[in-house]
C-alpha cells in the first residue's frame, strides 16, 4: 500500500513522504489495538417484531405497528374443536432443548447466551454450556444473577410463550412430529425469564400477562406473532384478551 502511494504523488518531498508513512503507521497501530464496539441491535424479542414489520424503533423510541398486528390476529383460524386427539404429553413434542439449528448447543444455552450479558461459558464446551450471566428480566424487570448449578440454575428459566400444552388444545395436536419439535425449540417462543413467575404462568395462555407492565405490549405483539407463523387456533378469550392488550399499544 506504501508503495503504491508514493508512486502516485512522486512531487512529494523526501519529508513529507517521511511524514505520510508516519502518519500511517500510527493510524495502523492505533487500529490494531482499538477494541471492536459491538453493534447496538434490538434485544431478540423486539428485532422478530421488527423484521415482521409489527415494531418500528426510531431514535431508540419503540412504536407498536397496531394496524399490522391486529390483521394479523383478525387472520388467524378460529378453534373450533372440542376435545384434542387426546391428553398432552410433553414428549409429543420431541426432545427438551434439542439442536434444532445444528449449531452444536442446544437451545436452552442458545437462548441463555442470546439475552444475557456478562456471560461465561464452561471450558471445552465451545461456547455452548452457560455458566454464569446477567439477565434483564422482561417479565418482572428486575435485574437477575444467574449461576449454572444445583439450586441455582431454577432462578432463570426458558418460557413458551405460548406454553406446549395450551397450544396442544389450539391444534398441536394435528401438527406432525417436526413441526412439534421446531415449535418447543424455536427461538421466536421462547424468553429467558424469572424462575418463580414463569412458574406461576404455569400452562396459560393469552390469559395471562407479565406483572412488568411495561412489557404487555411487546409479550401481546410476540404472542400474535408466534400464532401467526404457526397457524395456532384462537378462542374467542384469547382473542379478547390479545384486542384488549394491544388497545393501548403504539
Amino acid at each position: 500500500m506504501m508503495r503504491t502511494r508514493r508512486r502516485a504523488f512522486t512531487i512529494y518531498s523526501a519529508a513529507a513522504a517521511a511524514a505520510a508513512a508516519a502518519a500511517a503507521a500510527i493510524a495502523l497501530a492505533v487500529t490494531q489495538f482499538t477494541p471492536e464496539v459491538d453493534q447496538v441491535v434490538p434485544a431478540p424479542d423486539l428485532r422478530a417484531l421488527t423484521d415482521a414489520g409489527y415494531v418500528t424503533i426510531e431514535n431508540d423510541a419503540v412504536s407498536y405497528e397496531t394496524t399490522a398486528i391486529t390483521a394479523a390476529l383478525e387472520q388467524l383460524p378460529v378453534d373450533t374443536t372440542e376435545e384434542t386427539t387426546g391428553p398432552y404429553d410433553r414428549d409429543y413434542f420431541g426432545q427438551r432443548w434439542a439442536d434444532v439449528d445444528r449449531n452444536g448447543c442446544d437451545t436452552r444455552n442458545d437462548e441463555l447466551a442470546a439475552w444475557m450479558s456478562d456471560i461465561t461459558f464452561k471450558p471445552q464446551t465451545n461456547n455452548c454450556v452457560v455458566l454464569n450471566g446477567t439477565l434483564e428480566d422482561p417479565f418482572t424487570g428486575q435485574t437477575i444473577t444467574f449461576t449454572r448449578g444445583q439450586g441455582t440454575s431454577e432462578a432463570v428459566q426458558i418460557d413458551h410463550l405460548w406454553p406446549l400444552a395450551a397450544v396442544w388444545q389450539r391444534g398441536a395436536d394435528g401438527w406432525s412430529d417436526q413441526k412439534r419439535l421446531e415449535f418447543a425449540n424455536d427461538p421466536l417462543n421462547l424468553t429467558p425469564v424469572d424462575g418463580p413467575t414463569n412458574q406461576s404462568k404455569s400452562d396459560s395462555g393469552p390469559e395471562w400477562f407479565p406483572p412488568n407492565q411495561s412489557y404487555r405490549c411487546t409479550y401481546a405483539a410476540r404472542l400474535v406473532l408466534v400464532a401467526a407463523t404457526y397457524g395456532i387456533e384462537l378462542t374467542k378469550a384469547d382473542r379478547l384478551s390479545l384486542y384488549s392488550a394491544l388497545a393501548d399499544c403504539s
